[in-house]
């Protein structure tokens, strides 16, 4: 299938007034073409959705981006590009964000229209949605929902300029407005990662359209550092702004162009220099993310049935095309099939009398009760808590709201890594969950611990069989004696001789042998140190216990 030719965008910057454009949010999708019965790229490569997914399509043809939420590319590509092994189960979590009709002959706001009367989003069979817009009144306007999506992780806006026709090439009719600016290199080797990257890639050596050579130590995820891309392919990646010197500034790495050569980076700069060869900087703006003017919703992983969750909503669902400010509700487009259940969208929007008002989820008790140290939104809303931990969360979080919200920036060399900035608030926050985790750890330790008091009972146990052993056996030598070589029991000197006072009062009370006592089978050679031995047992003259030995020696 021949390359798909597609509108592109243009790079907005402060010399363009955008009041009057129609604003959406930059998506971090796969581009993808529907011709109104498969799926293409951009080079025409197709793909392999299954029936099911593409079944509620019209047959016309379509622009737009197979999307599975936010951050989540690698995840999407992943899906997408599996041709014999594809599974179908994966495309359920793949939702198709359509944006314009490359075949209607109508200006944008006629194509949006259209789009709003063929794809109905509300179907539980449908995987498409159409990418909702809101004009634009002004800079002020465009940066404020720039910061919004920021804060969400996004990749930023598009700006469609009002009754343009749709242009199968790069156009000044659309433009993508971005915080970080973004430009492509060319890999050209790789550095040893050290630490706990040692036996991966470390960084990509990278140059480039004007030769500038750079390093890519950021944006890799475990599997790309073991398996990074090659030298001589391009990638595309982020950056800040430039150094005094050129380089970019805390660059990352975004993606493996492979449907890019550098041979056409190098023809593309000779008319027009990229974002990371120009050495005007122009004022970064803080980015957006989140699916603005659309409800995009998750599915349950088991059903497959639609569920709307704080993840998917960033405000109230705009109309596709502003309408004049009234104070009425206005109806809600999904009328009796809608599954949206937040208060915010029910006091905007009516809905039949038939649909019934969503019951409150039932909250689950917290088996932690009023010890419960969680304090995770999604805890707290799915368990319930004693009163006396409501007041104790309230009361801390009207405290955090009052603290400083000084930052604390650590800064580190800006060639290599990138500055972080955090409140001080969440600074503190993260210090007291890691104390939190080290006290628990060490109460657990101490719960696994084995008790110490078992192992000398144990070994006390153990030396008594011995020593019961060990007599027995002196036992049977005496009766196997015969009764003729057996000699009269020798006695232990009553007088004994000199010895330091100190050894004298440890060693064991000497006495006259009474004659009941048996003889010793080991003689001068008994090693025994049990004093119930030799109360038992007599032993040649001047014979000393191994036990008065050791006590004798250390005296002196």
């Amino acid at each position: 299938m021949p390359a798909k030719s597609v509108l592109l965008a243009e790079t907005w910057d402060e010399s363009i007034d955008p009041t009057g454009y129609w604003i959406s949010e930059k998506l971090d999708g796969v581009r993808a073409y529907w011709d109104g019965e498969r799926f293409y790229s951009r080079n025409g490569n197709r793909f392999y959705a299954p029936e099911f997914f593409t079944k509620d399509l019209p047959k016309k043809a379509l622009d737009g981006e197979l999307w599975c939420g936010r951050s989540l590319f690698q995840k999407c590509v992943s899906i997408v590009k599996k041709q014999k092994d594809a599974v179908e189960e994966d495309w359920k979590f793949v939702t198709y964000l359509v944006f314009d009709a490359p075949d209607h002959d109508g200006g944008y706001e006629d194509r949006v229209k259209w789009l709003n009367s063929v794809i109905k989003p509300e179907k539980k069979t449908t995987y498409a949605v159409v990418v909702g817009i809101k004009k634009c009144e002004g800079r002020a306007h465009l940066k404020k929902f720039l910061d919004d999506v920021n804060k969400l992780g996004g990749e930023g806006l598009m700006l469609r300029l009002p009754g343009s026709l749709y242009e199968r090439r790069r156009s000044t009719t659309l433009l993508k407005v971005k915080t970080f600016k973004d430009d492509e290199a060319l890999v050209i080797g790789h550095q040893k990662g050290e630490g706990r990257l040692q036996g991966t890639m470390g960084a990509l050596l990278c140059k480039l359209s004007n030769g500038k050579e750079f390093k890519i130590g950021t944006g890799f995820s475990d599997a790309q550092r073991h398996k990074p891309p090659k030298k001589g392919s391009v990638v595309t990646f982020k950056f800040q702004e430039l150094s005094n010197s050129g380089s970019p500034r805390f660059p990352v790495y975004l993606r493996q162009r492979t449907d890019l050569t550098w041979e056409e980076v190098l023809e593309n700069a000779k008319t027009k220099s990229s974002p990371a060869t120009t050495a005007k900087v122009i004022p970064a703006l803080k980015k957006q993310h989140s699916i603005l003017f659309s409800t995009v919703p998750s599915r349950d992983q088991v059903s497959g049935d639609k569920i709307v969750t704080n993840d998917d909503t960033l405000e109230d669902i705009a109309p596709a095309v502003d309408a004049a400010p009234t104070d009425e509700k206005q109806p809600c487009k999904y009328g009796a099939n809608c599954y949206r259940s937040d208060k915010t969208h029910l006091a905007t929007f009516t809905h039949p009398k038939s649909k019934p008002s969503p019951k409150p989820k039932q909250q689950l008790p917290c088996k932690f009760g009023a010890e419960c140290y969680l304090k995770d939104p999604i805890h707290l809303a799915k368990y319930a808590h004693t009163q006396e931990t409501q007041l104790k969360n309230e009361k801390e979080e009207s405290e955090d709201e009052k603290e400083d919200e000084t930052t604390q920036k650590m800064e580190i060399d800006d060639e290599k890594e990138e500055m972080i900035s955090v409140k001080k608030s969440e600074w503190d926050a993260i210090q007291a969950r890691l104390k939190e985790s080290d006290d628990r750890l060490a109460r657990m330790e101490a719960l696994l611990k084995p008790n110490s008091d078992e192992k000398p009972k144990k070994r006390k146990t153990e030396e008594a069989v011995q020593v019961e052993k060990e007599e027995k056996e002196e036992v049977q030598v005496e009766q196997k004696k015969p009764a003729a070589s057996k000699k009269p029991k020798p006695t232990i000197a009553t007088k004994k001789p000199a010895k330091p006072a100190k050894a004298e009062e440890e060693e064991e009370p000497e006495a006259q042998v009474e004659s009941d006592l048996k003889v010793c089978a080991y003689g001068a050679k008994c090693n025994r140190s049990n004093p119930q031995h030799f109360v038992e047992y007599s032993h040649p003259v001047g014979f000393t216990p191994p036990t008065s030995k050791k006590k004798l020696s250390s005296s002196k």
